[in-house]
């Protein structure tokens, strides 16, 4: 139990992070530069997702000691696929239905990305092998 509060303070604070850097990407390209709300998304996706990677790998969940980008990246990529895909679709949805501003509309998504996210990492991406070792034994 103290591991895992200690994994969701952690991915909490790489989440924040992220969505500095997400936020920045985001609201620059929509905002200052008139960018689509799907390919701002798009793009600040594509930024955090790597920067998550990394930091979640290295630092929050720590699979292995060397970071790698083979399968545990692909699993990280189709679960962030899946997110954005999820999150681009309910936001188109929810914009040109109620007219709401993109921004807001994001910004009221975002709690639940962070729970879809979090699960995908913690037992599937960058699930430890030890953890499946221990759960090998218990079945």
């Amino acid at each position: 139990m103290h591991r895992y509060k200690i994994e969701v303070t952690k991915f909490t604070l790489v989440g924040a992070a992220n969505f500095v850097l997400t936020f920045i990407v985001f609201t620059t390209m929509l905002k200052a530069l008139g960018v689509h709300h799907v390919i701002s998304l798009a793009v600040a996706w594509v930024a955090g997702m790597l920067f998550s990677y990394i930091f979640n790998f290295t630092w929050v969940f720590k699979p292995e000691q060397k970071i790698r980008f083979k399968a545990r990246f692909v699993r990280y990529f189709l679960a962030s696929a899946l997110s954005i895909a999820l999150n681009m679709l309910t936001l188109n949805c929810i914009v040109k239905r109620t007219g709401f501003d993109p921004f807001y509309v994001q910004m009221m998504l975002i709690p639940f990305i962070v729970v879809f996210n979090f699960s995908t990492a913690k037992y599937w991406s960058l699930r430890s092998s030890g953890d499946r070792k221990h759960e090998e034994l218990l079945l």
